[in-house]
């Protein structure tokens, strides 16, 4: 199982906005060579996650990039559904789908219990965490 750059990117990007304490909008260029995160790409990653409901962009000479919610409210479980849809690491966890087998499947408990595991981890950890902890650094 590998985390795609995206995802990572994400992350990264909304850190990175969690921790301006400014209150203004920041614009894609700044995210970008702070992060080095490639333009186009963290392009496409923001307008995700605008679509998410995670960060509200503004247009114009000021405008930019800000989170939409207080930094304690977004876990990173939040973000990575933005960019990658639910998580799952097989298809017949979530929903019973994909397999004909799910129903009586004894694997299905150990894929079910991972994702479990990986989602509470996830959603355990707010952009607030990782920005006080990179204020550390």
């Amino acid at each position: 199982m590998r985390i795609s750059s995206r995802c990572e990117y994400g992350v990264r990007a909304m850190v990175f906005l969690a921790t301006q304490t400014g209150g203004e909008p920041m614009p894609l260029s700044a995210i970008s060579a702070s992060e080095g995160i490639p333009m186009a790409f963290l392009e496409r990653i923001l307008a995700d996650l605008r679509r998410g409901g995670l960060v509200q962009a503004t247009r114009g000479v000021n405008g930019g990039y800000q989170l939409a919610r207080p930094a304690g409210e977004v876990s990173v479980s939040d973000v990575v559904v933005a960019l990658e849809g639910p998580l799952s690491l097989v298809g017949c966890v979530p929903d019973g789908g994909g397999c004909d087998r799910a129903v009586g499947c004894s694997s299905r408990q150990v894929w079910r219990r991972l994702d479990d595991a990986i989602s509470g981890a996830l959603s355990g950890i707010t952009l607030e965490d990782l920005a006080a902890e990179a204020a550390i650094r």
